[in-house]
């Protein structure tokens, strides 16, 4: 999907239209994003003591994969709490822009079951899909489980680690790939594969109106558990305007040992986002 964007400095009605529905979209589907998706960002499943809990975001990203592109997405999550357990849908879609062109080209569904029963130790399942244009990822179907362990927990923050397996499936092209490591062969690649994943959470109030977290990946086949792995971090910084509005900037970074397709092992995202929670 492709629109001009104006050269002009007033945006047209077409693109402010366009813009309009982006967001209308997003608040119509489901969540997931990258190539390791972060849930601890869907807030909504942490207020276990509420019914309904949501949030729905607006914001740019700036990744850097072959080279630096630039980018806008919206996304919503709602969580139910049914008895002692909460179901999570969250979903994004994202706009990226290419010269003077806009196009819709990366977004995920995300949907995740978690069993609030114990006081330390939950237990959750998800599955999701996912697809991103700016690596070339075509593909992306999940279905896993994770026992999820309460570290620390005080009035100021929390640290949580978790532990799990997934099946995984991708399909991978090679539009992001640099021109001199393309093989003549182009065809898109896919993988069906089962592998294990740790996770570490840290989250803490350092001011009044302000909040630190920290959410760390390891995922690898278990043949390969220390050979073979993708490694992923997020850091963010949430600014809290009043009790529904938030501002949060994000850092989100993937090292892949042994990428599908040839582009480069690490791959950021840097990216701010204006939150409304209800």
């Amino acid at each position: 999907m492709h629109l001009k964007i104006p050269t002009g400095t007033a945006l047209n009605s077409n693109f402010i239209r366009f813009v309009l529905l982006i967001v209308a979209l997003a608040a119509t589907t489901c969540e997931a994003w990258a190539q390791i998706l972060n849930a601890e960002a869907f807030q909504s499943q942490n207020e276990p003591t509420q019914k309904w809990r949501g949030q729905t975001a607006f914001g740019f990203n700036l990744d850097k994969q072959a080279s630096l592109i630039y980018s806008m997405f919206t996304d919503i999550d709602v969580s139910y709490r049914i008895k002692d357990k909460s179901l999570l849908s969250a979903s994004r879609l994202r706009v990226t822009g290419n010269g003077d062109d806009l196009l819709l080209n990366g977004g995920f569904v995300h949907f995740r079951l978690r069993d609030n029963t114990g006081k330390l130790l939950l237990v959750e399942h998800y599955t999701q899909y996912q697809w991103d244009g700016v690596r070339g990822l075509k593909n992306r179907y999940l279905l896993g489980s994770n026992i999820r362990q309460r570290l620390q927990h005080d009035s100021l923050g929390s640290l949580y680690a978790g532990f799990g397996a997934f099946y995984e499936f991708e399909q991978w092209g090679f539009g992001a790939v640099p021109r001199e490591r393309r093989p003549f062969d182009l065809t898109d690649v896919s993988k069906h594969l089962l592998k294990f994943n740790v996770y570490l959470r840290f989250f803490r109030q350092i001011a009044p109106n302000l909040r630190f977290g920290s959410t760390f990946y390891y995922q690898a086949r278990p043949e390969y558990f220390f050979e073979d792995y993708r490694l992923a971090g997020n850091l963010e910084l949430i600014f809290q305007v009043n009790r529904n509005f938030e501002f949060r900037l994000n850092y989100d970074g993937i090292y892949d040992t042994a990428p599908i397709v040839p582009i480069d092992k690490f791959y950021f995202t840097l990216a701010n986002r204006f939150v409304y929670r209800f």
